[in-house]
């Protein structure tokens, strides 16, 4: 499949690709706040009459889109039981980041793929979701940083929160894309998320609107991908292309996966090696150590997250004992405390988009605030584990 032909239409951001067997493609570069983007959408339908409708849309997204209360279909205590605490935080952010352009610009990010999935379903068109799967988008992010760079990553996103959603914010998301602009300029600090979030899903994009082709069809992205489809279209073969580098979450190398047992197996090593020496004392000191230093850093995590006293008390506990076991965090056991404790009410899972869209509301909404304790008290316990792990071995060896 060759492209023979490639009209842009710079105003509008219309581009009309003429493939060598006949097929057409209108690619439409879309402002994700404009209601003009809606209007645009609907008159490209209605006037190409195509028989294929692409979005950049993912089957998840697309659910999310046309039934807004998923949210309040969430079990809030398997996204603690199952590790999800950081996923979902991220997929918060991004929802309360939605809320809030919505609320300055009238017009809710995505209502043009919604107003071309609508139209696509009243016409019977098929109807093609284009974009890869955004979990597998934020776990290859996620991935692909250091557990100083989360840490890094997860309060600036969250402290950078409360700032007000200006004009300039508003102007970039008209040529951008939702998710690098909310990232915002934490993009310089880690590249791999220009990797993972643009240039991943420009591959992704081309090829699944390429494979999806129908006679004539209309696909609908942010104006941020267009190049990069344009030119994946015009200079590869992306309907030849499996995808399959790009479509999974990496698992991490042995050496990776070895590095939480290295360091449990290590301070238990010295605390045997220090009871065998005969050296009980110290042993005994070293042990108290270690469970002031991980216990107190992990508490501290919950208070800031104003967890409850009995959650910060299950912190100062859960913390020496789960950094020695990877299978189980700091943070589960602190997330499910707090849960039980204060108890989330319907409202709270109502309102979670809207509360958060300001840096008190995390605070304020008790299942919000349920996984900052969780967070907060995970990186306290890390920093404990490190910050101890010196001590010890002086201590002991």
């Amino acid at each position: 499949m060759s492209v023979v032909s490639s009209i842009e239409n710079p105003k509008t951001n219309l581009n009309k690709i003429t493939f060598d067997d006949g097929k057409v493609l209108y690619l439409i570069g879309t402002a994700h706040v404009s209601g003009d983007s809606v209007k645009f959408v609907e008159e490209c339908i209605t006037e190409f009459e195509p028989d294929t409708v692409a979005v950049e849309l993912d089957k998840n997204r697309m659910d999310a889109l046309k039934n807004r209360k998923k949210f309040e279909e969430t079990d809030i205590f398997d996204i603690f039981r199952k590790k999800k605490v950081l996923f979902f935080t991220v997929q918060l952010m991004m929802s309360s980041y939605q809320k809030k352009i919505a609320e300055k610009t009238g017009s809710a990010p995505g209502s043009e793929f919604k107003k071309a999935i609508e139209l696509a379903e009243e016409k019977e068109l098929k109807l093609v979701n284009a974009d890869r799967d955004i979990s597998v988008t934020l776990k290859r992010t996620l991935n692909s940083m250091t557990f100083a760079e989360k840490a890094k990553f997860i309060t600036g996103m969250l402290f950078g929160d409360d700032k007000d959603v200006d004009e300039k914010a508003i102007e970039d998301l008209k040529k951008g894309d939702m998710l690098m602009q909310l990232i915002g300029e934490m993009q310089d600090e880690f590249p791999s998320l220009k990797r993972t979030i643009l240039d991943e899903r420009d591959r992704y994009l081309a090829a699944n609107i390429a494979q999806n082709l129908g006679e004539k069809t209309v696909a609908v992205v942010g104006a941020a991908h267009v190049p990069g489809i344009l030119r994946r279209l015009q200079e590869e073969k992306p309907e030849e292309d499996s995808l399959d580098d790009i479509n999974f979450v990496p698992k991490g190398s042995k050496v990776t996966k070895m590095i939480p047992w290295i360091i449990p197996l290590l301070i238990i090593g010295m605390f045997i090696y220090g009871f065998f020496r005969g050296n009980a004392p110290d042993t005994l000191e070293a042990a108290m150590w270690w469970v002031l230093i991980n216990g107190t850093l992990s508490a501290l995590g919950c208070a800031l997250a104003f967890g409850h006293p009995l959650t910060i008390l299950a912190g100062f506990v859960a913390a020496p004992i789960t950094s020695l076991n990877p299978t189980i965090g700091a943070g589960i056991v602190t997330g499910l405390v707090q849960l039980y404790l204060v108890r989330p009410k319907v409202l709270d899972l109502q309102n979670i988009s809207q509360d958060t869209t300001k840096l008190k509301g995390w605070w304020k909404n008790k299942i919000s605030r349920a996984l900052l304790v969780s967070l907060f008290s995970s990186i306290g316990s890390a920093i404990g584990t490190f910050a101890a792990l010196p001590f010890l071995m002086k201590l002991l060896m």
